[in-house]
């Protein structure tokens, strides 16, 4: 659910015609590296769009966190089980 959830808002955000059948989970999302010519400020964006978007308290965070669909859905189930522990 959540990990439908962040490629949804990925395609969205940045209006991509991109197949999900033809990236994976680990695929990198922003940076050199990324197929989809994304930067810095790009990851800055998504940040705040899913911070918004699961209602997660994130102070400075580490732009790497956010380099694939997998490392992105392993933080904010993180920050989840730390909200419901509170």
């Amino acid at each position: 659910m959540i990990k439908q959830k962040v490629r949804e808002k990925f395609l969205e955000a940045y209006k991509l015609n991109v197949s999900w059948e033809d990236a994976n989970d680990d695929q990198v999302l922003f940076g050199p590296d990324s197929p989809y010519g994304l930067d810095s400020m790009d990851v800055l964006m998504f940040i705040n769009l899913i911070k918004k978007e699961f209602d997660l308290d994130i102070g400075a965070v580490n732009t790497d966190t956010f380099k694939t669909i997998n490392s992105i859905v392993a933080f904010i189930e993180k920050q989840k089980g730390m909200q419901l522990s509170k």
